[in-house]
């Protein structure tokens, strides 16, 4: 296709030449800017050998330009509305670059599906613009399917980015910060306005790239990463209160509040910090010792 799919007027022809009506159950909102899609597909570094998988491309505005970029690599675009899928398989007719999947991106098998197509073993790299509601299952679905992800590069609504990329001591660091940067390392690329959407959403957007970490320096040092989860949750679930209390008093893990307490001064946590002010690193030192020290507890 000639045409610069990302414009406003382009988008609404392809609505209007396949009497689509948009799916506001689905987040359906479409960019018209092809500078914000231009900004994507640099973040995404495409070096065209890669296996590109895109989450709900729609009408295929961001496709279109990430295809471009495509050399001798191949590219999945998963997408769940069946009316979709038939726009993209006329738009993209005879692209034998690109697989479509009509398919639930909630529902989906992300290791069996990329061994099912990603036949040449290739470097993966992971676009979407993410439809609000689902935003954060679907990122934190492909982090724990633990997908050996070069990059991923996805635009999300302004406030889920920011909780994203949050640190210690930040009113918007919590359970979602901890659980991404345990993955891999965000970074906001670009602050993206409503006002490059048909329709327009409510809020503002952003676009978010993850990176792998050199080394992992979180994954590697959890004894146990379900009751490391749980230690978190339970920080956030009551983030006023002091770590002690929070631990000790959790509905999610059951803990003796001496064994917190003696774990807390073990570690040099003063009694009366919150468990909001610490860092990754400091929470998963804390669960590694609470882990040992409650299994020895319970082995005497």
């Amino acid at each position: 296709m000639e045409n610069k799919i990302a414009t406003p007027s382009e988008t609404k022809k392809i609505l209007r030449q396949h009497n689509l009506n948009l799916k506001k159950s689905l987040g359906q909102n479409f960019l018209v800017d092809s500078n914000i899609i231009d900004i994507i597909t640099a973040a995404a570094d495409i070096k065209g050998d890669e296996f590109l998988i895109e989450i709900g491309p729609g009408i295929g505005s961001l496709t279109q330009s990430l295809l471009e970029k495509l050399d001798s690599g191949k590219m999945l675009a998963v997408e769940k509305d069946a009316a979709m899928v038939g726009v993209l398989e006329d738009i993209f007719a005879g692209e034998e670059r690109l697989s479509l999947l009509n398919q639930d991106a909630l529902k989906t098998n992300w290791e069996e599906m990329v061994t099912e197509h990603n036949t040449e073993n290739r470097k993966i790299k992971l676009i979407a613009n993410l439809p609000y509601y689902v935003t954060t299952p679907i990122i934190m679905g492909v982090l724990e399917s633990e997908l050996e992800l070069e990059q991923m590069v996805f635009m999300v609504q302004k406030e889920v980015g920011e909780r994203i990329c949050a640190g210690p001591e930040t009113k918007k660091f919590g359970s979602l910060s901890v659980a991404v940067q345990y993955h891999m390392q965000p970074e906001i690329v670009h602050q993206v306005p409503a006002s490059v959407f048909i329709p327009q959403p409510d809020v503002d957007s952003v676009i978010v790239s993850l990176s792998p970490y050199e080394e992992n320096i979180y994954q590697e040092k959890v004894i146990s990463k379900k009751f490391f989860f749980q230690i978190v949750k339970s920080i956030f679930q009551q983030r006023r209160k002091t770590l002690r209390n929070s631990l000790s008093k959790s509905a999610v893990i059951n803990l003796d509040r001496d064994l917190v307490t003696q774990a807390l001064e073990d570690e040099g946590i003063g009694l009366k910090k919150r468990g909001e002010k610490l860092s990754i690193s400091e929470m998963i030192s804390i669960s590694n010792r609470i882990y040992k020290m409650r299994n020895k507890a319970e082995s005497n």
